[in-house]
């Protein structure tokens, strides 16, 4: 016989149980019966799963807490990497930088030795070497070479030199050199001749030790001191001091027998210069008064002189006549008696 088909609350029963229904209690355990009635509704609310809050365990909390810790520290350690990065690319003028070989090789560049074998190495503008930088071979600089600090060289050949303050413990000069202002702190020594065309001006001693010609005039505002002076003329504006001997040098002059004042057989003779000198004469028998010699100068003076005669061992008188730029003539005025006699003379212009 067919079955009826069951209700619908049989359905439910049948599918799955039907829910857990929560009774309040009291303290003893026993069901409240104050409690209001379970409706169909109030079924159903307490059908509603409620919502749960989950609270993590310590080792959960611990773990959190060290992850945090972690990505913080990352973080800090990718900071600093970067600005180490920007802080050496500030400074890249002060690093060394190495390029390996087989990078080299790839751009085209030997890495070889430089020498006779072709190879040109180009170095753009704007190079700095942070180093020191040896060349072994030489080196042309088609500009201007300019040095900030000291330059030394074992040896220097320069065609032309500009430079401002420069400190030469030796200078070797083979050729011309011009200086608009050169300032010797010590010894001066010039093996050649040396050709002075402007004012020269010396403060302290100067020692010549060899000759020292001067095809011009000299003027020494100070004291003049020489052990021997020698100058074929001399010009004095002032006063001229000396304090030794004058000696005269030079060729003798040329002297002329007179006439009857030398008597029979009469002689005479010349010693000394133009300046200064002696006439010898030498009487014989029978002398007069008159002419006792004629003196020629060796050279004739440019006007008319002073000449001063003093006779030696000869009570007479005696006078010049015939006084001119090339000579005199010596006259007496008494007959001497045969014998020898002198006349000194000084010539002055």
């Amino acid at each position: 016989m067919d079955k009826a088909p069951p209700a619908e609350g049989d359905q439910q029963s049948a599918g799955t149980p039907d829910a857990e229904v929560l009774v309040a209690r009291s303290d003893d355990g026993t069901p409240d019966q104050t409690a209001a009635p379970e409706t169909k509704d109030s079924k159903e609310a307490h059908s509603i799963t409620p919502r749960r809050t989950y609270k993590p365990s310590h080792k959960a909390t611990f773990i959190g807490l060290a992850a945090i810790v972690l990505i913080l520290a990352i973080n800090a350690v990718v900071l600093s990497f970067v600005l180490k990065s920007k802080n050496k690319t500030n400074n890249v003028s002060n690093e060394q930088v190495t390029i390996s070989k087989a990078a080299l090789n790839k751009v085209g560049v030997n890495t070889s030795t430089i020498g006779d074998t072709g190879v040109v190495l180009t170095i753009g503008p704007n190079t700095q070497f942070g180093n020191k930088v040896t060349v072994q071979g030489d080196v042309n600089i088609g500009g201007q070479l300019k040095l900030n600090s000291t330059f030394t060289a074992t040896g220097a050949t320069l065609t032309q030199l500009e430079a401002g303050k420069t400190s030469l413990s030796e200078l070797n000069v083979s050729g011309s050199g011009t200086f608009t202002g050169l300032n010797l702190r010590k010894d001066l020594v010039v093996a050649g001749a040396s050709t002075l065309q402007g004012l020269v001006t010396i403060n302290q001693l100067t020692t010549i030790n060899n000759s020292l010609i001067v095809v011009g005039n000299v003027s020494i505002g100070g004291t003049f001191s020489a052990k021997t002076f020698s100058a074929t003329n001399l010009t004095s504006t002032g006063t001229l001091v000396v304090g030794g001997h004058v000696i005269s040098s030079g060729a003798s002059p040329s002297v002329g027998r007179g006439g009857a004042a030398l008597g029979s057989n009469g002689t005479v003779s010349i010693s000394g210069n133009d300046t200064a000198g002696r006439i010898a004469i030498n009487i014989g028998v029978g002398a007069g008064s008159g002419v006792l010699a004629n003196v020629a100068f060796h050279s004739q003076f440019s006007s008319a002189p002073h000449v001063v005669i003093t006779p030696v061992g000869a009570a007479c008188t005696f006078y010049l006549t015939n006084l001119t730029v090339a000579g005199f003539t010596v006259n007496d005025g008494c007959n001497l008696p045969p014998g020898g006699y002198s006349i000194e003379y000084i010539v002055v212009q």
